[in-house]
């Protein structure tokens, strides 16, 4: 009798970030999604988990909780909300994580506690904790592809009219200055792109855990500066394998994105 193996997956949650974009003065996933008022003031350790209290952290971890297929959650949190989470995190069974300066710091420092384990997990899923909207089905594909192929990211298609707009100054993350400087020296050039070959990209990211921890350590080597994992793995040399993504599964980042995740939330308790 053929007997089928058991894979084991460790998760990853980023949630280091701040919450500036939403006008918040603290961590945006912590924030409550009960909260109607337009006014978020910074909570203490006794508002966060209190009665009629679901931050947006809470909310967007359930699903990992209660997936059967998930052994372990890291979370990764800033310096500040470390003391803060620490009491409910071992409460929720939470393996809590100080964060790096940049985000593959973060995911890095998990890794590490990943592979300090006795049995290592099969794959691992590296998630952004403000996607608090991730489905089980949209973990199930992830799984599913990554355990056939090694690697796993959702995606979706882009809808809108897309360009790419190239300059000869030097490469800023101002995209407005960027953009006002160039029409100035009138040295734009401004690229229409078949939008039909275009995805946004998600998380959960899947991906065999050797490899995924093979390609931090190159990254850290090299001093790579990626801006999501899979990445990582294609300057391995490594094909990264696209599955369906959720158009629900959007990154809570503006003060309008939170409000939209207080509607469905209120909604989903009607």
């Amino acid at each position: 009798m053929r007997v089928s193996k058991v894979y084991t997956t460790d998760v990853v949650v980023a949630a280091a970030g701040r919450g500036k974009r939403v006008g918040a003065a603290q961590n945006k996933l912590l924030l409550n999604l009960n909260q109607n008022s337009d006014r978020d003031e910074k909570a203490g350790e006794d508002k966060l988990f209190g009665k009629n209290v679901t931050t947006l952290l809470e909310y967007g971890l359930k699903t990992f909780q209660e997936h059967p297929g998930i052994r372990n959650i890291f979370l990764v949190v800033s310096k500040e909300d470390f003391q803060i989470l620490q009491p409910w995190a071992e409460k929720e069974g939470l393996i809590l994580v100080e964060g790096g300066e940049r985000r593959q710091d973060s995911v890095h420092k998990a890794l590490e506690h990943i592979h300090q384990h006795d049995e290592l997990p099969d794959m691992v899923l590296i998630h952004d904790g403000a996607r608090i909207f991730c489905t089980r089905d949209l973990i199930d594909r992830i799984l599913d592809v990554c355990r056939e192929n090694g690697s796993a990211i959702p995606v979706i298609p882009i809808h809108d009219t897309v360009r790419r707009i190239r300059t000869k100054q030097e490469p800023s993350r101002n995209w407005i200055e960027k953009l006002e400087n160039s029409l100035e020296k009138d040295d734009l050039n401004c690229e229409l792109l078949d939008r039909n070959e275009l995805f946004a990209v998600q998380t959960p990211q899947g991906f065999r855990f050797e490899d995924l921890w093979e390609a931090s350590l190159k990254s850290r080597e090299e001093n790579w500066d990626v801006t999501d994992d899979a990445s990582m793995l294609e300057k391995m040399g490594k094909s990264v394998h696209p599955v369906p993504g959720e158009m629900g599964n959007l990154k809570i980042t503006t003060a309008e994105d939170l409000e939209y995740a207080r509607h469905q939330f209120q909604s989903s308790k009607l």
